[in-house]
C-alpha cells in the first residue's frame, strides 16, 4: 500500500512536468513543416548565389602569435594532448574563402610512425547568429588512394563525402587523444597498408598537402555532378540539387537529426569492426587513451613501488605534470593483509601564458591495475583562467594552485600505515572490509593518508593519519 501511494504521489508531482515536455514537443513538431518549408524556399537560392568554393583554397600561413585567444587555447590543449601519441606540429594556417562568411584557423600535425594527419580547427562566424565551432579531423590515406577520415565535428555537413573518403563523425567524443585511439584503432582493423607519403609531406610542404587535399574533394564532388565550375574558371558553385540538400540537411530541425544519424553510423561502423565506442565518451577520469601491460610477475604493495613503475607514463604524458594524490582500491577485513585492487595517480599541471594573460591548468590520472597487470592513461582534464589586465594578472600568478605529493622515504606507505588504521577500526567494530586509501595535502599542508572502510551495518568508517609519523589524527564516520 505504501509502495503504491508513493507511486501515486510521484505520478501526480510529475505529470506537469511530462505535460509541458510533451506540449513543447507537440507544438515543435507542428512548427517545423512551415519553418522547412520557408528555410528551403528561401535558403536554396540564397545557397546558389552565395556559395562559392575556390578550385584551389588558400591557406595563409601565419605565426602562433596572430592566433586570436580562443582559437589558441583550441589548438595548444589539442596538440599537447596529441603530442603524447606522437604528433608534431607542422604550421599553422587561416582561410577567409573556404567557409563562406566565417575565418578558419588550422593547425596542422603528423604521425610518421603511423602515418596519419591531423587538422585541428577553429571556426568564427562574421555574424553573432552562431556560435565559434572547434573540432579535430584525422585522416590516413591507403596505399590504393582511399582516405579513412574521423572527426568530431558538431554540426551536419552539407553535402556527402566524395567516393574515395569514408568519413565517421563522432560529435561526442569530445578528446583529441581519444577520438585518434578510435581512428587508429579501424585502421588497424582494416588490415590495409597505409600510404605514408601525406604525413611526410605535411613535415615537408603542409600547405601544399592541405591545398591538394581541399583540390581533390572539389574535383571529386564536380565530377559526381555536386559543383559546377563557375564562369571566371577559378571557382565553383553548387548545382540545384547540392543546393537543395544542404539546405535541408542543415535546416531546423532536420540538422540535429542529421548529426545523430551520422554519429549513429559511425558508432555502428566502428561496432562492426569490435571498437566500443562508449568507453571514449564521458568525462575525462573515465575516459582511457593509452595502455601498458606490466612484466609478467610484478608485485605492487606500497604507493611508492607503484609510482617507479608509473613514472614513465607519466613522463611520455606530460613531463611537466606533479603528481597531486593517490588512492588505492582495498580488498580486505578485519584479519591479514589487504590487497591492492588498483592505484590510481593524479597528476596536475599549471602553464602561464604571459603575453594573453592566460593560465591554463590541466590534470589526468594513471591507473594501475595489479590483478590484471595493466597501466592505464585517462583523457586529459583541462581548463583556463585568463586576466583582464596586468594588475589581475599579477595577483593570479602570485600563487601557484599546485600541490605536489613528495613520496619521500620518510613516507607511511600502504604497508605500514595500513596496519595503524586497521588497529584503529578493530577497537570500534568487530567487523570491517577496508575500502581505500588516499594520501593527500591537507589545507595546512600537512601529507595525511584517508581509509576509509565499511563496517556489517554496511555503515562507512574513516581514520585519518598522518603520512610522516603514522599517528592516527582524527576517526570516526565518514
Amino acid at each position: 500500500m505504501r509502495h503504491l501511494l508513493l507511486l501515486l504521489l510521484r505520478t501526480v508531482v510529475l505529470l506537469p512536468s511530462y505535460t509541458l515536455v510533451l506540449l513543447i514537443r507537440l507544438i515543435k513538431w507542428l512548427i517545423a513543416p512551415p519553418a522547412l518549408l520557408l528555410q528551403l524556399l528561401f535558403g536554396t537560392p540564397l545557397a546558389l548565389w552565395r556559395v562559392r568554393q575556390p578550385l584551389r583554397p588558400r591557406f595563409a600561413l601565419i605565426q602562433e602569435t596572430e592566433l586570436p585567444d580562443a582559437a589558441w587555447l583550441t589548438l595548444t590543449d589539442a596538440t599537447a594532448s596529441l603530442t603524447a601519441a606522437g604528433f608534431i606540429h607542422c604550421d599553422d594556417f587561416r582561410s577567409d574563402d573556404l567557409i563562406q562568411g566565417a575565418v578558419l584557423w588550422l593547425r596542422l600535425l603528423a604521425q610518421p610512425e603511423q602515418g596519419s594527419v591531423a587538422l585541428i580547427a577553429h571556426i568564427r562566424f562574421a555574424t553573432g547568429s552562431r556560435p565559434p565551432h572547434d573540432f579535430v579531423e584525422f585522416s590516413t590515406q591507403l596505399q590504393d588512394g582511399r582516405v579513412l577520415a574521423t572527426n568530431n565535428l558538431n554540426w551536419p555537413y552539407s553535402l556527402p563525402p566524395p567516393a574515395y573518403t569514408a568519413r565517421l563523425q563522432l560529435k561526442d567524443i569530445w578528446d583529441p587523444r581519444a577520438l585518434y585511439a578510435l581512428h587508429q584503432a579501424l585502421v588497424t582493423a582494416l588490415a590495409q597498408v597505409v600510404d605514408p607519403n601525406p604525413s611526410a609531406r605535411a613535415t615537408r610542404d603542409p600547405t601544399d598537402l592541405l591545398a591538394d587535399s581541399h583540390a581533390r574533394e572539389i574535383q571529386a564532388l564536380i565530377t559526381e555532378g555536386w559543383l559546377r565550375t563557375d564562369q571566371d574558371g577559378q571557382t565553383t558553385r553548387l548545382r540545384p540539387r547540392a543546393a537543395l540538400l544542404g539546405v535541408w540537411r542543415q535546416a531546423w530541425p532536420l540538422a540535429s537529426l542529421y548529426l545523430r544519424a551520422a554519429d549513429r553510423h559511425a558508432g555502428r561502423v566502428l561496432a562492426s569492426h569490435g571498437i566500443d565506442v562508449s568507453g571514449f565518451v564521458g568525462s575525462a577520469a573515465t575516459i582511457l587513451v593509452d595502455h601498458q601491460s606490466l612484466p609478467v610477475g610484478t608485485e605492487i604493495d606500497t604507493v611508492r613501488v607503484g609510482y617507479s613503475i608509473v613514472r614513465p607514463l607519466v613522463q611520455h604524458t606530460d613531463p611537466r605534470a606533479v603528481l597531486e594524490a593517490v588512492v588505492a582500491e582495498l580488498d580486505g577485513g578485519t584479519e591479514g593483509t589487504a590487497q591492492i585492487r588498483e592505484l590510481r595517480y593524479t597528476f596536475r599541471g599549471c602553464e602561464d601564458q604571459p603575453q594573453r594573460r592566460i593560465r591554463r591548468l590541466y590534470s589526468f590520472d594513471i591507473l594501475l591495475d595489479p590483478t590484471a597487470g595493466q597501466l592505464a592513461v585517462t583523457a586529459v582534464d583541462r581548463e583556463f583562467e585568463q586576466a583582464a589586465d596586468e594588475a589581475e594578472w599579477d595577483e593570479l600568478t602570485a600563487t601557484t594552485p599546485l600541490t605536489p605529493l613528495v613520496l619521500g622515504s620518510w613516507l607511511y606507505d600502504l604497508d605500514r600505515v595500513l596496519p595503524v588504521a586497521q588497529a584503529a577500526l578493530i577497537t570500534r567494530t568487530d567487523t570491517f572490509s577496508l575500502d581505500s586509501a588516499s594520501l593527500y595535502v591537507d589545507e595546512i599542508g600537512a601529507m595525511r593518508w584517508q581509509v576509509v572502510a565499511w563496517d556489517h551495518k554496511d555503515q562507512p568508517l574513516h581514520v585519518v593519519v598522518d603520512a610522516r609519523s603514522g599517528s592516527i589524527q582524527s576517526e570516526g564516520a565518514r
